[in-house]
């Protein structure tokens, strides 16, 4: 069994969404209240009760997690309520504004749990590090009921490291069967993981696959490539990780420093064109170089660089010849170079590309995603091979995928911003959606309390 914690809400609404979200779509429900009326008027009613057991300088009214059983759990709604009921009253303690909902919509029966911070003896929730009183109780649970048995447990392995977790954006990307960079890299990372025996070995390797480390201090560091870079405890690596999966055969310091003073590759990439340019005549907005670009004038050239990163410049925009030379490879980056070169030429006309052969290749599938030719314009200096063109394809279908109002239309737009190289991964399952919240309906209760005002503090959870 599986606990994990969703949210936590601070207002009667919030919880009467929550309640409403989990209540809805159960086979099974239980709480410590009858239930009243139909559902709508039974969740509006004990979001009602929730919001009164939240007294004096309280600002959370209610906390939302789930009890996952395993899919080889052969177990039916009602036993697995029994043991969720058994798993909170030993811990947390039903004395307490709650709600059970079983659901079994998904490959996994899971138990959604909504409780008050308060009991009912209005004494506040206060347990640190509780997920190891918990743990340890479900540990006891599966064995006395038979189930599947996680033996990853963090309480039950205290050297156990904990895995950082996926943004929200890459999680709905990859739902979406969709790879992003990040899961690119740490496929990379991993591989490089595995590989290696200590430190020197480890970033040798990175370096070798192109990534670059960035020094922050004497143990904290970056990882870069083509223009993302992420900080290494991203993906499990930092300084106090690898010691504990590597031995150092260097300094680590000392590593870092030879990194930093390592003198790194120049990217070979550029665009340009023939035709006529009126230079820095028009500037569009709501444009990716608009966004993300910031520009420094010179005499013969524009400088951009990055917004957030105000030292790391992107890219050169030459006003004679024509043409943009390109410091990193991001598709980011490609587009906004792109962009400022194609704004600026009074009718659609031939563009090149030229450096290395990835960076020739990538100029011509940023110009491909960009749909340039639909609206006139060539791309010469690249032949791509039919690997290039399902890559493309693959693309498109990616960005379908993110977008399913886009359409191949004669008049081209532009797409959004890809994070998103080529295939896609395995699909994660899907999480439910919360349901929007439905009309009101008055519900009258006999001898309503006035309810009290409520100064705001906050119980966390630990």
């Amino acid at each position: 069994m599986i606990r994990k914690k969703l949210s936590t809400q601070k207002s009667k609404k919030e919880t009467q969404n929550t309640l409403a979200y989990t209540i809805k779509k159960a086979v099974l429900i239980e709480s410590n209240r009858c239930q009243i009326g139909t559902n709508q008027e039974f969740i509006e009613f004990l979001a009602k009760k929730f919001d009164k057991a939240c007294k004096g300088k309280q600002e959370n009214t209610s906390f939302h997690e789930t009890l996952s059983f395993h899919s080889s759990d052969n177990i039916t709604p009602e036993k697995a309520l029994e043991i969720a009921k058994e798993l909170y009253s030993d811990t947390i303690g039903l004395n307490r504004e709650h709600s059970f909902a079983v659901h079994n919509d998904t490959d996994e029966l899971h138990i959604h749990f909504i409780w008050a911070p308060k009991d009912f003896n209005n004494k506040p929730y206060y347990q640190r590090n509780d997920y190891r009183i918990i743990e340890k109780k479900l540990a006891e649970l599966e064995i006395k009921h038979n189930l599947y048995r996680v033996e990853n447990r963090k309480a039950l392995m205290p050297d156990l490291e904990t895995q950082p977790s996926k943004s929200k954006k890459e999680q709905a990307l990859e739902q979406r069967g969709i790879k992003t960079i990040k899961s690119e890299y740490r496929k990379d990372i991993n591989n490089a993981l595995h590989m290696s025996r200590t430190t020197t070995n480890f970033f040798g390797y990175l370096h070798d696959k192109g990534y670059d480390i960035i020094p922050n201090g004497k143990t904290a560091y970056s990882i870069t490539k083509d223009g993302n870079t992420f900080k290494a405890s991203d993906f499990g690596v930092s300084y106090i990780s690898l010691k504990k999966k590597l031995e150092e055969q260097h300094d680590f310091a000392q590593l870092l420093e030879h990194y930093r003073n390592k003198e790194k590759q120049e990217v070979d990439a550029h665009i340009g064109t023939t035709a006529k340019v009126d230079y820095l005549i028009k500037n569009k907005y709501q444009t990716t170089l608009a966004k993300h670009f910031s520009p420094v004038f010179e005499d013969d050239k524009v400088e951009y660089y990055y917004k957030k990163s105000s030292n790391k410049k992107a890219f050169d925009y030459y006003k004679e010849p024509s043409k943009v030379s390109f410091n990193d490879l991001s598709s980011k980056t490609l587009r906004a170079g792109l962009q400022r070169l194609t704004q600026d030429m009074p009718k659609p006309g031939p563009l090149y590309c030229s450096g290395s052969d990835n960076a020739r290749k990538r100029i011509w599938l940023e110009f491909k995603m960009m749909n340039l030719e639909t609206k006139g314009f060539t791309m010469n200096g690249y032949k791509p091979t039919a690997d290039d063109l399902k890559e493309l394809e693959q693309r498109k279908a990616d960005y379908a995928a993110l977008d399913k109002n886009w359409k191949k239309a004669p008049e081209a737009q532009e797409l959004p911003m890809p994070s998103v190289p080529d295939s896609p991964a395995p699909t994660l399952p899907v999480q439910e959606e919360k349901p929007q919240e439905e009309p009101k309906e008055d519900v009258v209760e006999e001898n309503p309390e006035p309810e009290p005002e409520k100064p705001k503090t906050k119980v966390k959870w630990f």
